[in-house]
């Protein structure tokens, strides 16, 4: 999805950040209103019509998507936010997020650590079948997890995993080489994805076969996706109704934000998602004369940044990346760019989310920017020169152009390159590029984001790397294996303010705002944010796999018309 201006490189999350989130609506009740109604902090105010009735069953729902995805088979395919909101459509997630931001068993019935966090007890529930009949067993896992681990692209984010043992039909043994006391996180989204033997099996262009809600009918190459009701769906609501409620989805690629808002006023899709200025603005006009619905993200949601590759000139220089810090006016940028609609930005955790932390970052500072643009010539004999890798967007232009001034006022001399989102999302994982516009770490637990920041992921050029940044740090790794390893919050907050720290002295991402998530609905629509768990309990309401901030489960919305 996009954070601020910077398209959603999910790409990455692609590969298995998907975390998730749900919260309460559906299943029988009444639960938009879960969330609160406004937020002063961010000046956002929810915008929902109540429910008068039980779910209505039938209908079809029309979703409007920002990109395309490039496949469906989770263990080989980069899913951004469309991807991922697609993929939860078509299959279940082993685990999914409480309302706590605690994973919780989804389509697994259980999960049973050893005392150490070195062994889990996977469980599936029983009777459980493919829409294609195949069942789902250990055996099934054990085949997804090993591509998984074979994976290019998944295989870092299961670095901790040794191996899956099938221990009998419906539990499999997760056996990892170090602690890992919040595996389950790592299950909410892509990577814990159940995709039938036969799409594993395949490359990601066939139509998937899933658990899931819904069946994938159609998928038309950067147009839109077909799905229907999957009759064997496994889940009723807390009232004993068959889900899902809508008879199925259409998903409808449409990348320019403006044109995204106007079909939804016009009632040519009925649900969609943004955290640009030029959308979250005129969707806040809407809503407020009443033409759509909106509900904010108010957990914890991707920053808007410069991302650095600290591995290659000029930013394996430390006096380069502090003057780009100093020189990057961060209110000017989001007065100019954002339209005074995003929210300044500090830190990597997200202020009054429970792992936050005050940690320094260097304040605006022109002169000193300039006396350090001098200091890197002095140290290198080199001009301080880049290139800014930017998606090809009028959006992504124009925060381009804003950037690339303040930073020649500088004396930097900087070049953008433009390029689709697809590509631009494999130049920087590939560590091809200076600086990259970019937005991501969202994950409501941050021990999703491990992959991104522990220093084995940092590849060299050319080579898939999940630690994008390419930064490497010792007293971060340490931090992130200590927390990894324990359940307490206390230790885990500890840790995670050292990482918080050390990322804002190492400098690889320079922050230019915290968008505001929105999702978007007409006024027929009910069951927005996501509705409670298999066991009944409140999911997490909005966003979270992988960070995504705009993700949400479809199988208990319904349609009021």
């Amino acid at each position: 999805m996009q954070s601020s201006r910077s398209v959603k490189r999910g790409l990455a999350a692609v590969v298995l950040a998907s975390a998730l989130i749900a919260a309460a609506c559906g299943s029988g009740k009444s639960s938009d209103s879960a969330q609160p109604a406004g937020d002063a902090a961010t000046g956002i105010t929810d915008v929902t019509v109540a429910t008068t009735g039980p779910p209505k069953v039938g209908g079809t729902l029309n979703y409007a998507l920002d990109a395309e995805s490039d496949g469906w088979n989770p263990t080989k395919n980069r899913w951004a936010t469309a991807g991922t909101e697609v993929g939860m459509a078509v299959y279940d997630p082993l685990a999914a997020y409480d309302e706590n931001t605690v994973a919780q068993p989804y389509l697994a019935k259980s999960f049973t650590p050893s005392p150490d966090f070195t062994q889990w007890f996977v469980a599936l529930r029983p009777g459980l079948v493919f829409q294609d009949g195949t069942p789902v067993d250990a055996a099934v896992l054990k085949t997804i997890f090993e591509a998984h681990k074979a994976s290019a692209l998944t295989a870092p984010a299961l670095s901790a995993l040794d191996e899956v043992q099938v221990i009998d039909q419906n539990t499999a043994l997760f056996k990892m080489k170090q602690p890992w006391a919040t595996f389950p996180s790592s299950l909410t989204g892509q990577l814990g994805m159940v995709p039938s033997p036969a799409t594993v099996a395949g490359d990601g262009t066939e139509l998937p076969i899933g658990t899931g809600p819904f069946k994938m009918t159609q998928w038309q190459t950067g147009d839109s996706v077909t799905t229907v009701k999957n009759p064997s769906y496994w889940r009723k609501d807390d009232s004993g109704v068959q889900l899902p409620y809508l008879d199925g989805v259409n998903f409808k690629v449409i990348t320019e934000t403006q044109s995204k808002i106007n079909a939804l006023i016009a009632g040519n899709v009925d649900m969609a998602g943004t955290s640009v200025p030029e959308g979250v603005i005129p969707a806040q006009k809407a809503a407020q004369a009443g033409q759509i619905q909106m509900i904010e993200n108010k957990g914890e949601t991707e920053e808007a940044f410069t991302m650095l590759n600290v591995a290659q000139p000029p930013f394996d220089n430390a006096s380069a990346r502090q003057a780009m810090a100093y020189a990057t006016d961060q209110a000017s940028y989001i007065a100019a760019v954002d339209q005074g609609n995003t929210q300044p930005v500090s830190a990597v955790f997200r202020e009054g989310t429970p792992f936050y932390t005050d940690a320094p970052y260097p304040a605006y500072d022109l002169d000193k920017a300039k006396e350090l643009v001098k200091q890197y010539e002095q140290e290198t004999g080199k001009p301080l020169e880049f290139e800014l890798l930017e998606d090809s967007t009028n959006a992504g232009s124009l925060q381009a152009q804003f950037l690339k001034q303040v930073w020649e006022q500088a004396g930097m001399k900087v070049t953008i390159k433009q390029q689709d989102q697809a590509l631009l999302i494999v130049s920087a994982v590939t560590g091809k590029y200076q600086a990259v516009a970019w937005g991501q770490f969202g994950s409501p637990d941050p021990d999703y984001d491990y992959l991104w920041w522990i220093s084995d992921n940092a590849a060299p050029q050319g080579d898939l790397g999940l630690n994008i940044a390419r930064n490497k740090d010792p007293e971060i790794d340490a931090a992130l294996n200590a927390a990894r390893a324990t359940t307490d919050l206390a230790e885990r907050q500890k840790n995670y303010a050292i990482v918080a720290t050390k990322l804002n002295e190492d400098l690889p991402y320079i922050w230019l705002a915290r968008g505001h998530y929105v999702l978007m609905a007409v006024n027929s629509v009910r069951g927005i944010l996501q509705g409670p768990l298999p066991d009944g309990q409140p999911s997490y309401p909005m966003g979270g796999p992988g960070g995504f901030g705009l993700v949400t489960r479809l199988t208990q919305t319904w349609l009021d018309r």
